[in-house]
């Protein structure tokens, strides 16, 4: 953890003065404080008391902000981070924040005047510069400089899908869903590891993306199905895409799983009572609830974590051959 020696040293400035800026006593003059401010943002300082309160003052109350409680993913995802966190004695405030960054960051700053003792978040916004490693606080699918984050291993299910598509016969592969151009996630390992598998294999294959978020997931999904008649194997990003696929193949006729193949991602546990059943990898959400609640308690007390990847398992559906 840095310390106002580094803050200082960066600034070029010496410790009396970093502390005057830190603290906003006495007079520093604007340019040396924006100096002692840009060393602080690039060191992710946090001030002694600060950090300690991180840990002294520790109210038993978590936040959790998510994009949306109504996706089957994140709702159950969020039900085994509340029940670990009940078990071990804290209680979970959620924060629905509709991927809107004002929301989160209401929150993180809820963490740095500590009425929340620690935070796990699932952001797709740019919020790397409103928070550092020291801070408790446990990210989902998301890469951000050193804080720690949990995931699947999305690389591997890409993989995955790719090889159970090809042992049954799919020789024309496609892999349906988003990019970033801003913002690193897990999902866009599923995408590589699925585009690297093909490759090795030897097997013709497409990505069919389009920017997050989709505009109209429907009109993305029908124009896919217009252009691309000939692939026989699809991964989609996620179950909820997938299955939108199936119904509107199917309403055009097209023989689901022997014209086409389709496997999702997740395996959230409410789909699998649809018809026909969803062909998915499956994501392990109570390991990686429970998981995530480990590791930032952990990061609470104190305590050093690293990045936990769970793996992924596929589970065979009707919806491939």
């Amino acid at each position: 953890m840095p310390t106002i020696k580094d803050v200082a040293k960066l600034a070029g400035v010496g410790i009396g003065t970093a502390s005057r800026v830190i603290n906003k006593s006495g007079y520093v003059s604007e340019e040396t404080t924006n100096k002692v401010q840009k060393a602080i943002e690039k060191l992710g300082y946090v001030p002694n008391e600060t950090a300690r309160a991180f840990v002294k003052q520790n109210n038993k109350l978590v936040a959790l902000f998510l994009p949306s409680i109504h996706h089957a993913f994140f709702s159950e995802l969020a039900f085994y981070i509340e029940d670990e966190l009940d078990k071990r004695g804290y209680k979970l405030m959620l924060c629905n924040s509709g991927s809107q960054m004002k929301k989160e960051l209401e929150y993180i700053r809820m963490l740095k005047q500590n009425k929340v003792s620690g935070i796990i978040g699932i952001s797709y916004n740019s919020i790397e510069n409103d928070i550092h490693s020291s801070m408790p606080i446990v990210l989902v699918d998301r890469h951000i400089k050193d804080i720690p984050y949990v995931s699947s291993d999305n690389y591997e299910g890409g993989k995955l899908a790719c090889r159970e598509l090809k042992e049954t016969g799919c020789s024309n592969l496609a892999y349906i869903g988003t990019f970033s151009k801003e913002l690193l996630t897990e999902v866009e390992h599923r995408k590589k590891g699925f585009k690297e598998a093909a490759e090795a294999y030897g097997i013709q294959h497409t990505l069919f993306i389009e920017e997050d978020p989709i505009k109209d997931q429907t009109a993305f999904l029908n124009r896919f199905l217009d252009e691309y008649e000939e692939v026989d194997g699809v991964l989609a990003e996620n179950d909820l895409m997938a299955l939108e696929l199936v119904q509107l193949a199917l309403d055009r006729k097209i023989n689901i799983p022997e014209d086409l193949s389709i496997i999702g991602y997740d395996g959230i546990e409410i789909y699998s009572a649809l018809r026909p059943r969803l062909s998915t990898i499956r994501q392990p959400v109570e390991n990686m609830g429970r998981s995530l609640v480990d590791t930032l308690i952990k990061r609470i007390n104190g305590g050093t974590v690293t990045p936990v990847k769970h793996p992924v398992t596929f589970i065979k559906g009707d919806t491939t051959r």
